[in-house]
């Protein structure tokens, strides 16, 4: 099939007098490097243990409240039931066990309107998966990790499942992500920092080692790497975000710096801080004032008023 003569007129003129409409945000400085777009193939990268799955449903909750999006999740390692309880406890800005019953039942029902959970106990072959993903009205889909579906782990058929998320993220306008694993050398002792005070300190990985080999970079359209010194006394508790490739950098997005990623501070368990700034502050629910309530008790002497009294030894001023 062949366009329509003249049928890109009109993203001509929008780009000449600058009205190309930018990916969606977070309202932090991530927003700089990495937005959300329709019918977009991201790849993620990161080696385990790093807490990818973790920013990746942080990030997720916040774009679903902030914007009104539907989300589906497929993940091959960890239980539906996990990912929901993280999801609340960062949705409440409380710890999980501090919450009652009834606002565990209600956060949940809340956030569940925004995912679609699918059933890990099968083995999905990528096609299948694709297509139980078509069957969802969610604007983005999460394949995490690509490693843990039946699929063909060689150069030919790589290629040929990329293609078809690629194919399939054009036809349905449906983002997808894929959260993938470095291979085995990127996780050695010559991929460690060797001065300064990270050395000896798993480095990220680099966006070549990917595990499958080029066919995901060369055929994604953003591409992140997600990374944290987990040893490290006081790093461990920052999720590093490099930002690999930004295919269309018109909507917004660029490369991060080298050696320079975007830090996010884990919030003690209720998602992540970047730059000082809480994405989700505005997006949890509001607590109620606590009701007041006059004590009828108190004696109204106005003669009382007017007498001086001794200084409270426990007011600081």
């Amino acid at each position: 099939m062949i366009h329509t003569k003249g049928s890109a007129t009109q993203y001509l003129l929008d780009y000449k007098s600058g009205k190309i409409k930018h990916g969606l945000g977070i309202d932090t400085v991530l927003d700089d490097y990495l937005r959300f777009k329709p019918s977009q193939l991201v790849i993620i990268l990161g080696h385990d243990n790093v807490g990818k799955s973790y920013w990746i449903n942080w990030y997720f909750l916040t774009l679903a409240l902030k914007y009104d999006m539907k989300f589906i999740v497929w993940s091959g390692e960890n239980r539906h039931g996990q990912i929901l309880r993280d999801m609340i406890q960062m949705y409440a800005g409380v710890p999980f066990k501090d919450l009652t019953e009834q606002q565990i039942n209600s956060y949940s029902g809340y956030i569940e309107q925004y995912f679609d959970f699918v059933d890990n106990s099968y083995l999905y072959k990528p096609k299948e998966l694709l297509e139980i993903f078509r069957k969802s009205d969610a604007k983005a889909g999460l394949i995490d990790p690509y490693t843990a579906l039946d699929r063909d782990m060689t150069h030919e058929g790589n290629y040929k499942f990329l293609n078809e998320a690629r194919l399939f993220a054009n036809k349905t306008g449906m983002t997808i992500y894929i959260n993938t694993h470095p291979n085995s050398e990127s996780g050695r002792a010559g991929n460690l920092y060797t001065d300064g005070d990270w050395k000896g300190h798993l480095r990220p990985p680099l966006k070549a080692s990917i595990e499958g080999g080029k066919p995901f970079l060369n055929r994604c359209d953003d591409m992140i790497v997600i990374h944290r010194l987990v040893k490290h006394p006081t790093m461990r508790y920052y999720t590093m975000i490099d930002v690999e490739k930004i295919k269309d950098t018109d909507t917004g997005g660029q490369n991060t710096g080298l050696n320079d990623p975007v830090l996010c501070e884990f919030n003690y368990g209720l998602g992540f801080v970047i730059g000082g700034r809480d994405a989700l502050a505005g997006l949890r629910p509001k607590k109620e004032a606590t009701p007041f309530k006059p004590n009828l008790k108190i004696n109204f002497d106005v003669t009382d008023w007017n007498e001086p009294k001794e200084k409270d030894n426990d007011c600081p001023f």
